[in-house]
């Protein structure tokens, strides 16, 4: 990250500012959430970023929300993926 990395005590207020954003809200995980996240990670593998991203993309569409990210590998996943 460069000469963007943060020490812990600014990054919490990083997220303190993110936080009192009106545009930002905090969910709660949907309550049927583990079906969609079992379907979304059967991708054979074993990889810790495919877990997380299968995660990420489970909550979004059972929230009815669109993920978006840098990851362009993400792309390929689902119709509510918005690459950056």
């Amino acid at each position: 990250m460069g000469s963007d990395v943060r020490k812990i005590p600014e990054a919490w207020d990083l997220w303190d500012k993110v936080c009192a954003d009106e545009r930002v809200a905090y969910l709660s995980e949907p309550e049927a959430i583990e079906p969609e996240f079992r379907r979304q990670s059967r991708l054979g593998t074993s990889s810790p970023k495919v877990w997380a991203d299968a995660y990420l993309l489970a909550f979004a569409t059972m929230a009815g929300l669109k993920l978006v990210t840098f990851d362009g590998a993400l792309r390929s996943r689902g119709s509510e993926v918005f690459v950056l």
